[in-house]
C-alpha cells in the first residue's frame, strides 16, 4: 500500500473499531439487563449470565460491524475534510482512488469478518444457545434456590423462599411456597424445612417438607382450608421439551444449500447480503462524506443514519417476503443492494463528476476538496 494509502486506511480502521466498541458496549449492556431480569426472578441461574451474554454479542456483531464500518469511514473521511488534509490530497494531484482503495480495503475486511460470523460463528452460537436453555430448562429447582429470596418456578406458577440451604441445595430450612392451583385458587406452605429428591428411575422431582401447614384458598370462597402435617410431598412437573426443528438461523451453510424450502432460501440469501451491505455501506460513506471544515466531521452522521434506517429495515423485509414467498427467490434481496448502488453512483457523480466514469482519476481528483 502507498504511504497516503496506509494513512487514510489507519484512519478509517480506528475510527471503525471506536465506533464498533461503542455501539457494541451499548447493546451489551441492554442484553445484560434483560438477562439479569430473568436471574433475579430465578428463572435462570447466575452461572449462565455470561454465557448467554457472549452468545448474544457474536449475533450483535454481525450487524454491529457493517454499521461500525460505514460510520467510521463517514467519521474518518469528516476529519480529513474538517482539518483541510483533502485540500492537501488534491493538491498533490491524486485521484479517487487514494480515497476508494483504503475504504475497499476495509470493506473486505468487514466482509470476511461477517462472513465468518454468518456462516460459522452465529449458527454455532444459535445452536449453543438453544442447548443452553434446554438444559436449564431440565435442572433441578433446587440450582434454582438461594437463601433468603424470593424464586419463581415452574414459568411463574409457584413462588418459594427458604431461610438456609444445605451445602448440597438437597434441604430447605424454613420454607414458604406459594402455588397457583387449576382451579384458580392458590395454595401456600410454609415448613421447616424441605428434602429435594429425584426418583431415578422415573427422574421426577419431588420436594417433601417436614413439619408444616397448608392453607387453600378457593376463588369465590369465604373461607380456607388449612391442614397441619408431619410430612407432605409435592411432585414438581417436568417442564415439556420443546421439539421443534432446528431454526434457519442455526443451520449451517450445507444444510440450508441443501434445503429446497422457503425459509431456507430467505435465511441463505440474508447470510450472503450482510456482507455485501457491509461493503456498500463502506462506499456510500465515500461521497456523503463531504463536509466544508466550518461543518464539523459529524455534521453528516444524522443523513447517514436516516439512509441507513430504510436500507437495514428493506434487507430485512425483503428477507421476509421471501421466506412468505411474496417476491421470488431469484430476486430475493438483490433489489435492495441494486438501490444503495444506484445511490452510490448519483452520489458520487454530484459530487466528483463524471471524469472518473472514463478513467480520469487525476482530473476527477482535482474535485476532491472542492466546495
Amino acid at each position: 500500500m502507498r504511504t497516503l494509502d496506509r494513512y487514510i486506511f489507519k484512519e478509517i480502521s480506528l475510527s471503525w473499531i471506536a465506533v464498533t466498541v461503542v455501539l457494541l458496549v451499548i447493546m451489551v449492556a441492554n442484553v445484560l439487563a434483560r438477562i439479569l431480569s430473568k436471574v433475579t426472578d430465578g428463572s435462570l441461574p447466575a452461572d449462565a449470565l455470561f454465557l448467554l451474554v457472549g452468545v448474544k454479542v457474536i449475533n450483535l456483531l454481525v450487524t454491529l460491524i457493517p454499521l461500525g464500518l460505514y460510520l467510521g469511514v463517514l467519521l474518518a473521511f469528516g476529519r480529513l475534510y474538517r482539518d483541510s488534509e483533502m485540500s492537501a490530497i488534491a493538491a498533490c494531484g491524486t485521484g479517487l482512488g487514494a480515497l476508494y482503495r483504503p475504504a475497499v480495503t476495509n470493506g473486505v475486511i468487514g466482509m470476511l469478518l461477517i462472513m465468518l460470523l454468518t456462516f460459522w460463528a452465529s449458527p454455532w452460537a444459535a445452536r449453543y444457545e438453544r442447548q443452553l436453555t434446554e438444559k436449564i430448562a431440565t435442572q433441578s429447582v433446587g440450582s434454582l434456590l438461594d437463601a433468603g429470596r424470593f424464586v419463581e418456578i415452574l414459568n411463574g406458577g409457584a413462588v418459594v423462599f427458604t431461610e438456609s440451604l444445605s451445602e448440597g441445595k438437597e434441604q430447605f430450612n424454613r420454607v414458604f411456597v406459594h402455588r397457583d392451583l387449576e382451579d384458580g385458587g392458590f395454595e401456600v406452605e410454609t415448613a421447616e424445612y424441605a428434602i429435594y429428591q429425584r426418583d431415578e428411575k422415573t427422574d421426577e422431582e419431588f420436594i417433601v417438607f417436614v413439619n408444616g401447614v397448608s392453607t387453600i384458598s378457593k376463588p369465590g370462597a369465604d373461607s380456607y382450608q388449612q391442614t397441619r402435617f408431619e410430612r407432605h410431598g409435592i411432585r414438581i412437573p417436568r417442564s415439556e421439551q420443546s421439539t421443534r426443528a432446528l431454526e434457519n438461523s442455526a443451520k449451517s451453510f450445507s444444510e440450508l444449500m441443501g434445503s429446497d424450502d422457503l425459509q431456507s432460501k430467505a435465511e441463505l440469501q440474508w447470510r450472503f447480503s450482510i456482507p455485501v451491505a457491509a461493503l456498500l455501506l463502506a462506499l456510500l460513506a465515500i461521497p456523503l462524506s463531504y463536509t466544508s471544515p466550518r461543518q464539523g466531521r459529524y455534521s453528516k452522521i444524522a443523513v447517514a443514519i436516516l439512509i441507513y434506517v430504510p436500507y437495514a429495515n428493506l434487507l430485512v423485509l425483503s428477507r421476509k417476503w421471501v421466506a412468505a414467498g411474496t417476491i421470488p427467490p431469484w430476486i430475493g434481496l438483490i433489489w435492495v443492494h441494486l438501490l444503495v448502488i444506484a445511490l452510490i453512483l448519483f452520489l458520487t457523480i454530484k459530487r466528483y463528476g463524471t471524469g472518473w466514469l472514463f478513467g480520469y482519476g487525476a482530473k476527477a481528483g482535482s474535485t476532491v476538496a472542492s466546495s
